[in-house]
């Protein structure tokens, strides 16, 4: 199991929300499962999530969402799989443009 506090690649994300397409491809190139304990990711998470782009065991937030006092004790979130759904939306985002989907970019 993958013990890494943050995904891999995420070094210059502290702070900041990932988009949901960058952090689902990063987590395709992780060896599954993952534990997650940055707040701005886990927020990432749960739209990922809802959206059945994963199966993951997201915790309940430890402060409001856009809210200016830190986390403490944050506990991780797991991410199990990548489903289907997400593995489309993976190769649907990771085309380059062509003149058939010529707004697909590689993001």
């Amino acid at each position: 199991m993958n013990k890494s506090h943050r995904t891999p690649g995420n070094e210059g994300l502290v702070g900041s929300f990932p988009q949901p397409i960058e952090l689902l491809r990063r987590l395709a190139n992780a060896r599954l499962p993952v534990h997650v304990v940055d707040h701005a990711e886990i927020e990432t998470l749960r739209i990922l999530k809802l959206g059945g782009s994963i199966k993951a065991a997201i915790p309940d937030a430890t402060r409001i969402p856009g809210g200016l006092a830190p986390s403490q004790g944050q506990v991780p979130a797991t991410v199990d799989e990548i489903t289907g759904v997400g593995r489309s939306l993976l190769d649907v985002f990771a085309r380059r443009p062509t003149r058939m989907h010529p707004r697909v970019q590689c993001l």
